[in-house]
């Protein structure tokens, strides 16, 4: 059921018989995987920079490498173990210019050495922009925000057993239900307006042929009735093009106005939820019967096979 490979000294060893925990961690567009687990073992030492690979019921579900290991008197080793998105926590000056998400992406793998999986093209162009000081991850979750508020398609960054890969949310929809007498056996529901909702979108633009600058201004007469004035605000580059200009506001408006929902659920384990995958969520209690995506989800493999998610609706 469970293959746990570790390369140690240029050797391969099994040592699914020897481990007592593994907890394995993947958020959607927030950094790198992780995967935390523990064994006994007083000849078997794992260093600093060594490959681990898991699977779980024949499916690949880490390849990545050992960041942190320590050892107690009783024996028990701990080790955690990112994937290849750790080392592009690295800051730098980047010149993004005729790039998309998928082509920055590449110049990344490029630049650190990683191993290129499926790059899904997006077509959108980025802004010409030169990013000084930024990590490459925050600059390719820019993009992909960026990305998301000018054509509403939503993208993910994430490592595939050892490969980037860029994915379109459209991608990765599960055929899985989860929810009232489906897998789940625990929840926490919220709504909040209190984070990323606004009811009015204002973004300007200098313009210089007239001098002046030019104002883009859509809201919703009856959620701000309801809930007060929560305005979004933003500059965009100069000239920007009218049309383009419209286009956004009435995005952002669609995106923002409407109460965020977070979900928790705890429930028996499927390998196939990552972040960014989407399944059914049927919960009579606070009426939802739609289609969620995965924000985060923590996988426990011992001693039964478990998982807590946390979603967006």
């Amino acid at each position: 059921m469970m293959e746990f490979l570790v390369e140690v000294d240029n050797k391969i060893y099994e040592i699914s018989e020897l481990v007592k925990a593994v907890s394995y961690t993947d958020k959607l567009n927030d950094g790198c995987s992780k995967l935390e687990f523990s064994y006994i073992d007083d000849d078997l030492v794992i260093k600093n920079g060594n490959v681990v690979r898991f699977k779980y019921d024949d499916t690949n579900i880490f390849y990545g490498y050992v960041f942190k290991a320590s050892r107690n008197k009783g024996k028990e080793i701990t080790v955690t173990a990112y994937d290849q998105l750790r080392y592009c926590k690295a800051k730098d000056t980047i010149m993004v210019k005729n790039d998309t998400i998928d082509s920055l992406v590449r110049k990344m793998c490029n630049y650190f050495g990683l191993r290129v999986g499926s790059l899904t093209g997006t077509g959108y162009k980025l802004p010409v922009s030169v990013q000084d000081d930024k990590t490459w991850l925050d600059i390719i979750y820019t993009a992909i925000s960026d990305t998301l508020m000018n054509t509403g398609k939503w993208y993910c960054l994430r490592d595939e057993f050892g490969s980037l890969t860029i994915r379109d949310l459209q991608e990765l929809q599960l055929d899985l239900v989860l929810g009232d007498e489906s897998l789940s056996y625990d929840y926490k529901y919220e709504k909040s307006i209190d984070d990323n909702f606004y009811n009015q979108i204002k973004i300007v633009s200098d313009n210089e042929t007239t001098g002046k600058r030019d104002v883009y201004i859509t809201k919703d007469s009856g959620s701000i009735a309801k809930y007060g004035l929560l305005q979004y605000f933003e500059v965009l580059d100069k000239n920007v093009n009218p049309s383009q200009a419209k286009s956004k506001v009435d995005t952002l408006l669609q995106l923002y106005n409407r109460e965020v929902e977070t979900l928790e659920l705890d429930c028996l384990g499927d390998v196939r939820v990552r972040a960014g995958t989407s399944f059914y969520g049927q919960i009579e209690d606070i009426d939802l019967n739609k289609r969620l995506i995965v924000k985060s989800v923590t996988h426990e493999f011992i001693p039964v096979h478990t998982m807590s998610l946390e979603v967006m609706i």
